[in-house]
């Protein structure tokens, strides 16, 4: 770990996610269509992990559980309207307390300052806030908007330290890529074509990220920087009755890409980790790496050791939490929100406040379809006990569990902007 934290010595830090990204259409885990040749051979410099776990199937809760560390039992962040907690530490926060110059590109309504996620950043350049909606009614952010914004920062600053988020909206829906890539990949009824729409949407994306990449390497900040490349939650196609996001987690949207790569200097090799990482996870091991000591108020963990090759990973399981309606049909409400448990093998699932249990074995049944919870009540039973060690470092005794509640963020709800609530219409998340 040691030879990492010197290799790392004054890199910048760069975090590039792609939304709403399922880990199974990357190249990189294994998906037949060639989505993602640049960020393919991106990680195959870096460490990539094959079992990256989001904290929760929608961006505001899972970008403050990035940027925080906590779950979202913890902070709060699960309402259309509710902002991050003014008072809780942040990532970019603390990168510019320790000489990191920080920026922010945004192509998502939800991450704006207006939610609080502008906490920290020297500049917040909220992209989405450039597109004329009347000409673009389906609310697309165009992935090169965001990219050439990138691109022309790195120029003006390669010279400083810096942290730089991107967040890119595509693969998100509306899935409407430009050519040659909407005719991309073909399907012949609903759910495959909106597959091949999908995939057109990831692999436009992936040719903006390799264009900034070029960028980066031409003024030679690619090897003077981490990179991180990640999603915030994947998409679901009609496994579970569902499609999208938010109101599911199961693999389809619950696994996520991650990758790490760091310089040569730090001496590691390019390869794959099998442990179990979830996103909260991340800002713990970076500030590890870059020699900053952590916030008291983080729940993840250093995964540094694990990064050296030094021992195996620290964590035994990650839960995940989606909001709204669960499995069994419930409605969009926030008390009925489904909490996964997921261990090295199996996953355990929680709805309809603690009345429905799933139990899936994802190394015998990956795609989730055969719930095992009644012919396994000794391993529900022993998984269960894991959850409620879980739920005892949480504020709040989550609501799948008797006498559970559901909390919010205790910050006031937030008086949207006209072009804010725009955007969220046109995404469809208002009406």
């Amino acid at each position: 770990m040691e030879k990492i934290r010197a290799g790392v010595g004054e890199a910048n830090l760069i975090v590039i996610l792609l939304d709403a990204a399922r880990a199974d259409h990357c190249g990189a885990y294994g998906y037949e269509r060639d989505t993602t040749p640049n960020i393919d051979a991106l990680f195959a410099e870096s460490l990539v992990f094959e079992q990256a776990y989001t904290q929760a199937p929608n961006t505001k809760a899972s970008i403050a559980s990035l940027f925080t560390s906590q779950s979202p039992t913890t902070h709060g962040v699960i309402g259309m309207k509710v902002c991050l907690s003014p008072t809780t530490p942040m990532l970019p926060q603390v990168l510019s307390e320790n000489g990191f110059r920080t920026v922010c590109f945004s192509a998502n309504p939800f991450l704006s300052s207006e939610f609080g996620f502008g906490r920290g950043f020297d500049e917040f350049q909220e992209v989405f806030r450039e597109v004329n909606l009347p000409a673009n009614r389906l609310g697309s952010v165009p992935a090169e908007l965001l990219g050439k914004a990138a691109t022309s920062w790195f120029q003006e600053h390669a010279g400083e330290r810096f942290f730089a988020y991107l967040h890119f909206l595509e693969p998100h829906d509306p899935y409407t890529p430009p050519e040659p890539f909407a005719s991309r990949y073909q399907g012949d009824e609903r759910l495959s074509k909106m597959m091949a729409a999908y995939d057109g949407n990831l692999a436009y994306v992936d040719a903006v990220v390799g264009e900034v990449l070029s960028a980066l390497a031409r003024l030679g900040l690619v090897e003077k920087s981490v990179i991180v490349v990640m999603s915030d939650h994947g998409e679901a196609f009609g496994e579970h009755g569902r499609l999208g996001h938010v109101d599911t987690i199961y693999e389809e949207t619950a696994h996520i890409p991650l990758s790490i790569r760091l310089r040569e200097a730090c001496g590691v090799a390019p390869g794959r980790r099998s442990e179990i990482i979830s996103t909260i996870d991340l800002m713990p091991s970076l500030l590890d790496m870059f020699g900053i000591g952590p916030p008291p108020t983080m729940q993840g963990r250093s995964e540094l050791g694990l990064l050296a090759s030094e021992g195996s990973g620290q964590r035994e399981h990650a839960v995940a939490r989606s909001r709204g309606r669960d499995n069994t049909g419930g409605l969009e409400r926030p008390e009925e929100v489904i909490y996964a448990l997921i261990a090295e093998r199996y996953t355990l699932m929680l709805g309809d406040k603690g009345k429905r249990v799933e139990l899936y074995d994802r190394e015998r049944d990956p795609g989730q379809k055969d719930n095992m919870a009644e012919e396994s009540e000794t391993l529900v039973a022993e998984l269960m006990g894991s959850f409620e060690e879980w739920a005892e470092t949480q504020p709040t005794r989550p609501v799948v569990l008797p006498g559970g509640e559901v909390r919010a963020s205790e910050s006031p709800e937030v008086e949207m902007s006209d072009k804010t609530r725009d955007h969220l219409k046109a995404l469809g998340y208002l009406k």
